[in-house]
C-alpha cells in the first residue's frame, strides 16, 4: 500500500515528498496480521501497482480487498486485481508459517459473474480452485468455504501521488492502525503505525519511520482516507 496529510498544512505538503528510512521496518507477528496488521512479508508479495490512472481502476473487478478465511483464523488472504484478467493472491495459514503469492485469473460474465481461477500449486493444491465473487464481499469456494472482506478501514488504496505505489491499511485491536506502503516497485517497503480518533473521525499517523511527521492525520471516509493538503488514498 502513498503520500499523506497532516494536522497542519503546510507539514502535510511537505510529507508527500518523505524518503523511506534506509533501516528495513521490523517484523510484524502473525497474531497482529490477523488481529489487523498489514506486515512487511505481504507487502513485499503484492505486485507493483500498474501505472494506469486511478480512474482505470475503478471499472476492474471489486475484487481487493483483505480477507478472513474460517479454515485459517489466524490467517489472512490479500486479493489485489492487477487488471481485468488478472490477480495476486498473497496468503498465510499460520502464525510463522510460509507467506505464499499465488496468481489468478478473473473471469466475468453474465450466467456465472464474477469468478478467480487460482493456482495453488505452490500451496501444495490444485492449479484450478475457481472462487466465486458474492456480492462484493465475499469469495465462495466449492468446498464450501468463503473468503470473507473485512469491512471498514482495512484494504488496499492508491495513492495518486504515488500511482505505481500502494498502500495497505490494517485496523488492530486498542484502536491502532497498521500501513505498509511502498511508493515505488523498488522503493523502500515503510511500517507505520496510526490511531483511530473515533470522536474525531480520522486517524493519527506517525510517518517518522517515512522521515517525516509523527501525528499527521487522515480523515477516514467511505473508501478513502482524506489529508488536510486535499491529497486522498482511494481504496481499491
Amino acid at each position: 500500500m502513498k503520500a499523506v496529510a497532516s494536522l497542519a498544512i503546510l507539514a502535510a505538503s511537505a510529507c508527500t515528498a518523505f524518503q523511506a528510512n534506509t533501516q528495513p521496518s521490523a517484523a510484524i507477528s502473525r497474531r497482529e496480521i490477523f488481529d489487523g496488521v498489514a506486515s512487511a512479508a505481504v507487502a513485499a508479495a503484492l505486485v507493483a501497482r500498474p501505472s494506469s490512472s486511478i480512474a482505470n481502476d475503478l471499472i476492474l473487478p471489486p475484487v481487493n480487498g483483505i480477507y478472513s478465511d474460517p479454515k485459517h483464523k489466524n490467517g489472512y488472504r490479500v486479493v489485489r486485481a492487477v487488471d481485468k484478467s488478472n490477480a495476486v493472491i498473497t496468503l498465510q495459514d499460520e502464525i510463522g508459517g510460509p507467506v505464499i503469492t499465488v496468481p489468478g485469473k478473473i473471469k466475468t460474465t453474465k450466467r456465472e459473474g464474477t469468478t478467480i481461477a487460482l493456482d495453488l500449486s505452490k500451496k501444495g493444491g490444485p492449479k484450478n480452485v475457481v472462487a466465486t465473487l458474492a456480492g462484493s464481499s465475499r469469495l465462495s469456494f466449492p468446498d464450501g468455504n468463503s473468503w470473507t472482506k473485512i469491512p471498514g478501514v482495512d484494504g488496499i488504496y492508491a495513492d495518486p501521488n504515488h500511482p505505481s505505489g500502494y498502500r495497505v491499511v490494517r485496523e488492530g485491536q486498542g484502536g491502532k492502525v497498521y500501513i505498509t506502503l511502498q511508493d515505488e516497485p523498488k522503493g523502500k517497503i515503510v511500517e507505520l503505525v496510526g490511531y483511530k480518533r473515533v470522536g474525531g473521525g480520522y486517524i493519527s499517523i506517525d510517518f517518522s519511520p517515512k522521515g517525516g511527521p509523527k501525528n499527521l492525520a487522515a480523515v477516514a471516509k467511505v473508501g478513502k482516507l482524506v489529508f488536510p493538503d486535499g491529497n486522498a488514498w482511494t481504496k481499491m
